[in-house]
């Protein structure tokens, strides 16, 4: 008889060590026209759209966020001198991510640009490691099927996901060969050039992004107490050392009330969610 296995506790949490390194966003200590643009937005949370609105804008994303990837890798001599493409197709998709789907995990910073980076790095190496065989250049279509496997097994592990990758990685091995390790620069100027069109055209009626690193509470800065001369720290956000050194993350928390509904920044929550809430903050009474 086989032994029951609990597949649930294979599993890696890199945010678990990471998160704790990753300082809380300053957008609330910045001018609001600036942090509004960075997708801060206090204790408002977006407004539900009709689609009509939500596929003018992405008709309007899309077409800049493409646009303005292509010209710049254009006027890169470097990227012409490594026959790069007018733009990696890659790009086509995640574009529809990022101006339409603006609210899936897929979509938001990290996962677009990390995922992106990594997808190249792989692709090309794959494909420089399977040049020293002249059996194996001959099968791209094998380098390409690995590439595509270790990028998306990787994106999972590092809560990276971000499906564009997965062409990126396969590009990389098919049709990358003569692009070299210059795609990983492309792919890094594209990623980045697209967030910021993103940024722009996304905060004109809708949020974005939900959150730049991840939808759980960062740790929060330190505020010293200026009205207590002995330094004494109840007012801080973190815990002192004298709690035995131990920092603990005070939980998130969705208040409704008659009428209003506050939503802290760090909390991921859709347009539909607000509705719901707002619709139950309506029969309170």
């Amino acid at each position: 008889m086989l032994r029951h296995v609990d597949f649930s506790r294979w599993h890696v949490d890199v945010d678990r060590y990471l998160n704790p390194l990753i300082p809380h966003p300053p957008w609330r200590w910045l001018p609001r026209p600036i942090s509004h643009f960075l997708g801060y937005r206090g204790d408002k949370a977006p407004r539900a759209l009709g689609n009509l609105v939500i596929a003018f804008w992405s008709l309007i994303g899309v077409f800049c966020g493409v646009l303005v990837v292509s010209e710049v890798s254009l006027h890169v001599p470097s990227f012409q001198h490594h026959h790069a493409p007018v733009i990696v197709a890659s790009f086509g998709a995640a574009a529809v991510l990022e101006f339409s789907a603006i609210d899936s995990p897929f979509a938001q910073p990290r996962n677009a640009v990390m995922s992106q980076v990594m997808a190249s790095t792989i692709g090309i190496s794959i494909g420089r490691l399977f040049a020293l065989n002249p059996h194996a250049h001959s099968m791209p279509q094998v380098g390409g099927a690995l590439a595509c496997g270790i990028t998306t097994a990787l994106m999972v592990l590092t809560n990276t996901v971000h499906p564009p990758a997965g062409a990126t990685a396969l590009l990389a091995v098919t049709e990358g060969y003569n692009i070299g390790w210059f795609l990983i620069l492309i792919m890094l100027l594209g990623s980045v050039l697209m967030q910021a069109v993103a940024l722009l055209i996304n905060n004109i009626q809708r949020r974005f992004p939900v959150y730049w690193w991840t939808p759980h509470p960062l740790p929060r800065p330190k505020i010293e107490d200026t009205e207590s001369a002995a330094g004494d720290k109840e007012g801080s956000w973190a815990p002192s050392a004298s709690d035995d050194d131990t920092q603990t993350t005070v939980p998130a928390q969705i208040i409704i009330q008659e009428g209003k509904v506050s939503v802290p920044d760090n909390i991921w929550i859709t347009a539909e969610e607000m509705e719901w809430l707002e619709k139950i903050s309506q029969r309170i009474r």
